[in-house]
């Protein structure tokens, strides 16, 4: 068995033969504790509320200048306004339902496309 006594002697006998050893693990063991508490007890960094996006509309105080070159039709448009809803005019002007026909030619674009990408999987 281990016998306490013998070893907390020799301890004993170590550090009153040296002092300086002493002391310096105690102001070490001091300091540890201080560094200890100073992390548990100091808040770490607090969260920063994050900031809520707000949109704001866009009102121009001045011209916007447009891009000029070939590539930029002249019509080019900056923005538009949007509507929450389409009337019936633009839809028939703009909505087409498919036929049979373009569906199927669809469906057999999807089926190429389908039969490319898988072609050289294992």
């Amino acid at each position: 068995m281990i016998d306490f006594s013998e070893i907390s002697e020799k301890i004993q006998d170590f550090f009153s033969q040296r002092q300086k050893a002493l002391l310096i693990s105690s102001i070490l063991t001091l300091f540890f504790c201080a560094a200890l508490i100073a992390i548990v007890l100091i808040p770490q960094k607090k969260e920063v509320p994050s900031a809520s996006f707000r949109s704001e509309p866009f009102e121009a105080d001045q011209e916007l200048l447009l891009p000029q070159g070939v590539s930029i039709p002249q019509d080019y448009a900056v923005s538009r306004e949007t509507k929450e809803k389409w009337s019936e005019e633009e839809i028939k002007d703009w909505l087409s339902s498919p036929d049979q026909e373009a569906l199927e030619k669809l469906s057999k674009a999807n089926d190429q496309m389908i039969k490319s990408i898988t072609e050289a999987a294992p």
